[in-house]
């Protein structure tokens, strides 16, 4: 948990989102969800149409829940409110699988794919029903990057992106992010450690 407070981490899927309890498994749960929410005052998960109380990490903006997986929605959601106490519901971009197919990173790896640009930068897409923008970028020298814009107050900390294996490829599906939005992203270098920000080169649009 703290190479995602350091935002170091390289696949923050490993660490939140929705995961088996494994040896600790009770009659009451056998799940654990984990959210962490920079600056949010308290966060609940959304089951069955109500809002469920999650637990704050002592000292911590990290948020969980353990529960039966049955109860639990495929796309859950949660609702939260922020350090200046404005009401937030969203869904948790931490469980959804992969969007970048495998055949389309072969192609990339192997240079022969001619339409990169159609997967890579921000484009919107619907998820079971769901609306947001895939983000997607390549970044092989880096050991994190997130994706920052107006949405998420500029901070690294909240959209840490998935590393596809060896690939350099970096993706992350955030629901609710609307196409216009205003974006860049945060990329900490692995060798240096050093942290800038870079516009999209495949982005669709750019401020003047």
């Amino acid at each position: 948990m703290l190479r995602i407070v350091t935002a170091t981490h390289h696949d923050p899927f490993e660490v939140l989102g929705r995961h088996p309890l494994g040896y600790k498994v009770t009659a009451e749960a056998d799940t654990l969800v984990r959210a962490y929410l920079p600056g949010a005052r308290n966060a609940a998960l959304i089951i069955n149409n109500q809002p469920t109380p999650m637990t704050r990490v002592e000292g911590t903006d990290f948020f969980t829940w353990r529960g039966l997986a049955k109860n639990l929605p495929t796309y859950y959601q949660f609702q939260w409110s922020d350090r200046h106490n404005v009401p937030h519901t969203e869904f948790d971009p931490y469980c959804f699988a992969p969007q970048l197919g495998d055949i389309d990173m072969h192609l990339f790896a192997e240079g022969q794919h001619w339409n990169i640009y159609q997967h890579l930068g921000a484009h919107p897409r619907t998820v079971e029903g769901i609306d947001g923008v895939l983000f997607a970028t390549w970044a092989p020298n880096a050991e994190r990057i997130s994706v920052v814009g107006d949405f998420n107050d500029w901070d690294g900390r909240a959209h840490p992106m998935r590393v596809r294996g060896g690939s350099g490829l970096w993706e992350l599906f955030i629901p609710g992010v609307k196409p216009g939005a205003l974006y860049k992203f945060e990329i900490r270098n692995r060798a240096t450690g050093a942290v800038f920000l870079k516009s999209d080169p495949y982005g669709q649009a750019f401020e003047l």
